[in-house]
This record gives structure tokens, C-alpha cells and sequence, in this order.
């Protein structure tokens, strides 16, 4: 594995990879701990150092932070999809970027579905006053009902699949939530930013249990409000 291909998986810039690489720099934290990730190894076996005289650290190693959604790889969204076994659980808004940028997501969620993995998908409802709101704090109008709408459309040759269920919903978003096995991506939403441009959170289950326990149960709820939808669509 060269550095542009750690750099890419890890993602981290290549000239912060290279001068840890080569000594120069100790890296931080997150980034020590992305590039441990990738090598599949503890980020102090790399640098003994990263960690010492951290309070926080014993907690914090396990979570993993990216600057914005832009910076999550995509190779790591076609990874941990097409590795899924147990579950597969997406609450967002629009989430275009699934069909735009993960080459075969539909596909990959159907094969997912057929190795009986549980898929279950909420996307905003065009029609809600939350959607509508969130439109305008973005100022972008009613293109964000209009990404919801499209990506309903999309999601159209995966109704009546076994083990996929989809549905809409029309909460207050304020964390797109993306539960694949035993780890959370939790994209929070900073108003007035597009999702995109805000932070995710990797977050494995066992990094703390009420810290899982609090996402799991605000997705339970909003899944709980969603209704099915009924395809042909209405709109």
C-alpha cells in the first residue's frame, strides 16, 4: 500500500501521511487512529506517544471523526454496505449522494437483503413542514423536497424485496443516522449547512453503551413514526 492509497482509505491528506511516515511529525489523534484503522492495528503500536498523558483517550481512541460527509471515502461506504450482515439501518433527508457517488447501491443493498441482512431505509417526506423548514434554513427552497423525492424514486426497484423496508418520515432532522452492523455514522447537521458539509461521527457500538443506546433509540422512534411507502408514487 503506497502513501496516496493510505492517505485515500484513511482519509487523510497524503502530505500529513508522509511526514508521519518519514518521522517528521506525530500525528494527531483522529488521524493517527484513521491510519491504525486502515493497517488494522492499535494506533500506539505506530506511535507510542499519540496517547500519552490523555485523559480522554481511552474513550476517545474508538471514535473516528470526519471534518464533512465529502471526506468519508467512498471506497469506505462500498466496503462496509457490501459487508453487511445483520443490519442496515439509514434515516436521512435526501441522501442522493448513495446513488451519485457509492457505484451499485441498489444492488448492493438488494445482495445485502439476500444474505439476510435487515435493510430498513426512512427518507424525508417531500410534503412535511420539517422538510420545507430545512429547505429555507439551507437556502435552498424546495430542491431538498426535491432530493427526497428523487431518491424515493430511485429506491423504487427495492419495494417488495424481502428483508428491505422503506419508509418516510417528517421529523426535525438533526443527525442523519447510518447504522451498518455494529458501527453508527452519525452525520450531524449544523443549521444553515448543507449535510454534506457537516461532520460524521464513527462511532462502534462498544464505545460506549448509553452513547448507543441514545442514537438506537432516536432512530427507533423516528422509524416507529415513518409510514410505508406505496409505490407508484403519488408525486
Amino acid at each position: 500500500m503506497n502513501p496516496r492509497d493510505l492517505a485515500t482509505r484513511a482519509g487523510c491528506d497524503e502530505r500529513t501521511i508522509v511526514r508521519a511516515l518519514n518521522g517528521e511529525t506525530t500525528p494527531q489523534l483522529r488521524v493517527a487512529e484513521a491510519i491504525a484503522t486502515v493497517l488494522e492495528c492499535d494506533a500506539e503500536d505506530l506511535w507510542p506517544r499519540v496517547g500519552s498523558g490523555s485523559a480522554i483517550y481511552a474513550s476517545a481512541r474508538m471514535v473516528r471523526m470526519f471534518p464533512s460527509r465529502a471526506q468519508v471515502p467512498i471506497e469506505l461506504w462500498r466496503e462496509l454496505l457490501s459487508g453487511a450482515s445483520d443490519r442496515i439501518d439509514i434515516c436521512m433527508y435526501g441522501g442522493t449522494f448513495l446513488f451519485d457517488n457509492v457505484h451499485g447501491f441498489l444492488r448492493i443493498v438488494r445482495e445485502a437483503a439476500d444474505r439476510g441482512t435487515q435493510v430498513r431505509i426512512t427518507v424525508g417526506d417531500p410534503g412535511s413542514g420539517s422538510v420545507h423548514q430545512r429547505g429555507i434554513e439551507e437556502r435552498i427552497g424546495d430542491a431538498l423536497a426535491g432530493r427526497c423525492r428523487m431518491t424515493l424514486s430511485r429506491l423504487e426497484p427495492l419495494d417488495g424485496v424481502d428483508g428491505i423496508e422503506i419508509r418516510t418520515h417528517s421529523t426535525p432532522l438533526y443527525v442523519t443516522m447510518f447504522f451498518i452492523d455494529d458501527t453508527l455514522y452519525a452525520n450531524h447537521h449544523i443549521l444553515g449547512s448543507p449535510a454534506g458539509d457537516n461532520p460524521v461521527f464513527e462511532i462502534p457500538r462498544d464505545t460506549d453503551d448509553e452513547l448507543w443506546q441514545n442514537y438506537t433509540e432516536s432512530f427507533e422512534r423516528i422509524w416507529a413514526s415513518s409510514r410505508s411507502v406505496i409505490y407508484p408514487l403519488g408525486y
